[in-house]
């Protein structure tokens, strides 16, 4: 081999060398600027991640206080109701009672100028069952004795039935009504001032009642005061509520 051809040789390998040296100069410099950009990248994704954990937990208590809104709220809103309801049923419940005392005002202004017994008023009232209804009565006591009466009603409709006039009783029709459970039997009283009766009873089909007659025998202690007899038109008994 002469001299040229080991210098062309020479500066052959040097140039492979050098294209060599600058491709793994670029390959290393390419891994080093990948390895920068992933942990970079890793770094970010660290950071995004961390911030995705911190909203996802405000997410997680701002929805717990958000439900504890809504329960205080809930609770807020039926202790209102509650509020509401008791404030209601209070004025209804004053409202009756003011009219009880009206009432018993007025029926006690009115019994200096009547017997030592009288009815204030007498009213039927028809239920939704066929035939029934339910006898209002408030006894008064005359006169301001301040003592007890005593006596029994004897309470009679008078009416048609088969074309024919007919009595009956009311002590024979009274009723325990599913309506009305708790309807007073007895026809005795015994008061001071003044006293309120309800009966539910019950017609027999084909009666057609017109008047309605109530008598006593009117005692203080064992002393007979007076006679009373009162007869109403069950028209206007009934009206009322018709």
């Amino acid at each position: 081999m002469d001299l040229f051809r080991l210098k062309q040789n020479g500066s052959a390998f040097r140039f492979y060398a050098v294209i060599i040296t600058v491709m793994l100069l670029m390959m290393f410099i390419g891994y080093r600027l990948a390895l920068m950009n992933t942990e970079q990248s890793l770094k970010a994704y660290q950071i995004k991640t961390g911030t995705i954990a911190h909203a996802q937990a405000e997410n997680i208590r701002l929805v717990q206080e958000l439900s504890q809104l809504q329960v205080q709220l809930e609770m807020s809103k039926s202790v209102q109701q509650l509020i509401q309801q008791d404030i209601t049923d209070a004025r209804s419940e004053n409202k009756t009672l003011q009219q009880k005392i009206d009432l018993y005002q007025a029926v006690l202004g009115e019994s200096n100028n009547t017997g030592p017994f009288a009815i204030h008023h007498a009213h039927i009232m028809a239920l939704p069952i066929p035939n029934q209804y339910v006898l209002d009565i408030l006894l008064l006591q005359g006169r301001a004795l301040k003592a007890l009466i005593n006596g029994d009603l004897t309470i009679k409709l008078m009416g048609m039935q088969n074309d024919k006039a007919t009595s009956l009783s009311l002590s024979q029709l009274l009723i325990d009504s599913d309506i009305i459970p708790n309807s007073d039997t007895s026809m005795g009283y015994r008061y001071q001032y003044f006293l309120e009766r309800q009966y539910v009873f019950a017609l027999p089909k084909g009666f057609t009642p017109e008047t309605m007659v109530v008598s006593t025998e009117v005692f203080q202690w064992k002393r007979k005061l007076n006679s009373f007899t009162q007869t109403f038109v069950w028209e206007d008994l009934i009206a009322p509520n018709t």
